[in-house]
This record gives structure tokens, sequence and C-alpha cells, in this order.
């Protein structure tokens, strides 16, 4: 009997299959049989991407920590700013015109520039920060009652943000740039269905002691998938809602 991969084989399954199939070809002499050996390498490229793209979709991504510490971020800037607005009715006339000078800087990036996105919020708070620790601001911003700490805090919370931000960038990138697991599984699929299965199979009725006991490893392995496929395919609606659920 004809065996295939059923088509409701998931991306994880077609590259276990690979994996274990391309151990068993490996065994084999292949010098004399060019066209196995070209069906191998093509399963071998196409099982490799396949693990990449996998590998790729299961890099995590930081979505839940940017937003955590994109809000700590946002805290660290009203802080400096109120900060800095309490300064200004200091009953000290120096202090008050200080912070006068210090909040128009801060202005001048827009106060509430923690509601940009990432890249522009991350930029505005670095060079603000560095304005204010330039030789003719950092006397002025010293010189305010309970606006050092905070600084340091938004300046701490900013390179956080930054690096994290940027390691999220590289993952979408690698995701972008890759082929997506469910689209390469069906070449791997397409691989064994259409080219290496039909070929095993006639040649383990032709030459049985060469390749009978290769065919039946292979097939054990896509029967045992198979069955798994079915039993998911066949399990009630309820049971497979309650699984979902609980994933």
């Amino acid at each position: 009997m004809e065996v295939k991969i059923l088509s409701k084989c998931d991306a994880d399954e077609a590259q276990h299959l690979g994996t274990n199939t391309l151990s068993v070809l490996n065994g084999m002499d292949l010098s004399t049989n060019p066209y196995l050996s070209d069906i191998k390498s093509k399963l071998s490229t196409e099982t490799n991407t396949l693990s990449g793209a996998l590998s790729i979709e299961r890099k995590h991504e930081f979505t839940k920590e940017l937003a955590e510490l994109d809000n700590d971020f946002d805290s660290r800037v009203i802080c400096v700013k109120k900060f800095i607005e309490a300064n200004i009715y200091s009953s000290d006339e120096t202090i008050a015109k200080n912070a006068e000078k210090a909040l128009d800087k801060m202005a001048s990036y827009d106060l509430l520039f923690y509601n940009l996105g990432y890249e522009k919020e991350i930029a505005r708070a670095f060079s603000l920060v560095e304005e204010y620790e330039k030789p003719d601001m950092k006397p002025v911003v010293d010189s305010l009652v309970g606006v050092a700490a905070p600084l340091t805090e938004l300046k701490t919370v900013a390179t956080k943000l930054n690096t994290l931000y940027l390691k999220n960038q590289d993952i979408q990138a690698l995701k972008e740039d890759t082929i997506p697991s469910t689209i390469q599984k069906k070449v791997v699929i397409d691989i064994f269905n259409n080219e290496l299965l039909p070929y095993l199979m006639v040649m383990a009725k032709v030459q049985a002691n060469e390749f009978g006991e290769v065919y039946a490893k292979i097939t054990h392995y896509i029967e045992t998938i198979n069955t798994k496929i079915r039993t998911r395919r066949n399990r009630p609606a309820s049971e497979e809602e309650g699984n979902n659920e609980a994933e």
C-alpha cells in the first residue's frame, strides 16, 4: 500500500520526519545512485530551512517586557518634569528661575514626548539628558531639589528600553526574512510524497535486500505521525476546544 504524509502534518512533525529520514539515508552508500542522492540533498536542504524557520519563530518576542519597561520610562519622564515644575514655586528666586530654564529646555523636546513611538521617545530622552549634562545646564539642574535622582533613573531606564527595543527589532527582521514554517513544511512534505516515497516503494520491491529495511523504517516514522494526525482529526470538538484553552 502506498504511504504518504497526511496534509495535516504540522511543521514540527515534518521537521522530525525529515531529520529521522536523513539519518536513515545517511547510512546508505549512494555513490552509485545519483537519483536518490539528489533527493537526499534536496530533503536535507529543505529540512534545514524548516528547522531554521521554526527556531526563528520560537525566538522570544519582548512585547510584554517592552510594554512594562515603557511604562517605567514614561513614569521617569513625568517624575523629572513634576520635580522641575515643583521647583518653579521655590521661595529661592535663583532655584525658581533655574527650574523655568530647565522646564523650557524640556519643552523644546515636547513635554509629552514619552507618548511618541519607541525610537523617537528614546532618542529625545537621551538628547534631553545630554543637554542637562552640558556645562551650561548641569549647575542649573543640580540646583533643583529632587531632580538629580529621577534624571539618573530616566537615563538608566532609557538605556534598558533602547537595548530591549533593538533586540526585538532584530527578531522581527529575522522573521520577515524567513519563509514561514507553515509554507516550508509543504516543501518538505512534497519531497517525501512525490519523490522519495514513490521511488523507495518501487526499489523496496525490486531490490528488497538494499531498500526493504530503509523503506520500512521511513514508512514506520510516517505512519506514527499519521496516526497522531488522525487522532487529532477525530478528536471531539469539545475536547479540542478544551485543549486549546489549556494551551
